[in-house]
């Protein structure tokens, strides 16, 4: 709703996992998290140069990853303004 409202807006959408399992194969499933949403807004009529997807594995954690609890939190995908 915020990107058919504000039709300037760009973003970004970043995919994070946690660092348990493989590095390479962590960075992967990151990048198709990421994509995954991209590509639903612009099936949703988001322009597709107004949206653009990167994938960052493990390596930007928010949470402690020793711990199952918390260690969810850092699956996530997360979107950034980079204009309006």
């Amino acid at each position: 709703k915020i990107l058919k409202t504000n039709r300037t807006m760009v973003i970004k959408v970043s995919g994070h996992t946690d660092n348990t399992g493989n590095a390479d194969l962590n960075h992967t499933l990151s990048e198709e998290r990421a994509s995954s949403v991209m590509n639903y807004l612009i099936k949703k009529g988001v322009e597709q140069g107004r949206v653009s997807a990167l994938g960052f594995g493990g390596s930007k954690p928010i949470a402690d990853n020793s711990k199952e609890e918390t260690r969810k939190l850092n699956r996530r995908v997360e979107f950034e303004i980079i204009s309006d």
